[in-house]
């Protein structure tokens, strides 16, 4: 029994071990250039009838990726031939598509257009004919040139942004993240700054029928959610304009109080819209540099309070931050 046990788990150990399959398809095509110097031999000429169709075809070779680039020439040629079931291509075209996405490359068509071609006889020659010296002799100074069609920069799939900016006069920072389900479509946005300077508020309240005046410095913040769209002009530049909701907080530095009145405020809130612009420069990859420029309109102003007596507020001014605000930062695309 104890003999068994080890040839059991021998099997089982050759029984779960996996087996590695690697399949490589080469073709290799006769030379059709014969030479035999060391035996001293000359081999007639070989003359052969070709077939030439009438109309031009195509095919599109979408290569693997893992193959050198130098072969995926060839291997169009093999699809080819083998498509169009002939064995030689007069006057073959060229072209060839790439596909960059996130500064990686993902795709490769070559296209490859001619008049497919058949062997129909061949003749082996005691000599060439007149028409076949005369034609080598000929100069043809017209040759195939390998050229540029076009470049074409876009973004497929779903789109995740992040920034980060920071703001001018007045000072701010600030951080966006956006999320598309079509990178050609409309982005899902939300924001926060954060604003480094103080600002000074008035406004208007009323104590029974007393009218009265208060003053406070305040901190703020601002959180916005919208949407915006991206228009591309070249490859590396797009602008983009957006719109959406913006909430401001604003809380005192210090709380105003009232004793008199039995009345303390503790802070201003802003709910509105924001409207926006940016330009978009793509450095590298996913990574651009960014200039915006954003304004908050503010609809309903209010100001808290918290103490016995409740105030009617009647005006809210603040004048000391600018309607359009500009930040330059970076951007990351995903």
């Amino acid at each position: 029994m104890k003999k068994i046990i080890p040839i059991l788990v021998g099997v089982l150990s050759l029984a779960s071990c996996s087996i590695q399959r690697e399949i490589k398809k080469d073709t290799k095509a006769h030379d059709p250039e014969i030479n035999a110097p060391s035996f001293g031999m000359v081999i007639k000429p070989i003359a052969a009838d070709l077939k030439v169709e009438s109309v031009k075809q195509s095919v599109t070779y979408t290569a693997d990726l893992k193959l050198p680039l130098s072969e995926l020439k060839n291997n169009a040629m093999e699809l080819f031939l083998t498509t169009h079931k002939c064995d030689y291509v007069v006057d073959p075209v060229y072209s060839r598509v790439s596909t960059v996405e996130n500064s990686k490359l993902t795709e490769i068509k070559i296209t490859i257009s001619g008049f497919p071609a058949t062997y129909t006889k061949f003749y082996q020659l005691d000599s060439l004919p007149k028409s076949v010296v005369q034609y080598s002799s000929i100069s043809l100074p017209i040759k195939r040139v390998e050229y540029l069609n076009s470049i074409k920069s876009e973004t497929i799939g779903k789109s995740f942004g992040m920034e980060f900016v920071f703001g001018f006069v007045p000072t701010f920072v600030g951080a966006q993240i956006d999320y598309a389900p079509n990178a050609n479509g409309l982005h899902y946005y939300g924001s926060f700054d954060k604003y480094s300077e103080q600002g000074m508020l008035d406004f208007d309240y009323n104590v029974s029928t007393d009218k009265k005046t208060g003053t406070a410095s305040y901190d703020h913040s601002a959180f916005s959610v919208g949407v915006f769209k991206e228009k591309e002009f070249s490859n590396r530049f797009k602008i983009r304009g957006s719109g959406g909701l913006n909430y401001s907080s604003m809380p005192f530095a210090k709380s105003l109080t009232d004793p008199n009145d039995k009345t303390s405020f503790t802070g201003a809130t802003s709910i509105g819209i924001r409207f926006g612009a940016a330009a978009d420069y793509r450095i590298s990859g996913g990574i651009s540099l960014v200039g915006k420029a954003h304004a908050n309109v503010g609809l309903i102003n209010f100001i808290g309070q918290d103490g016995d007596y409740t105030s009617e507020i009647t005006t809210i001014k603040n004048n000391d931050y600018p309607l359009i605000n500009l930040s330059a930062g970076i951007r990351f695309n995903f």
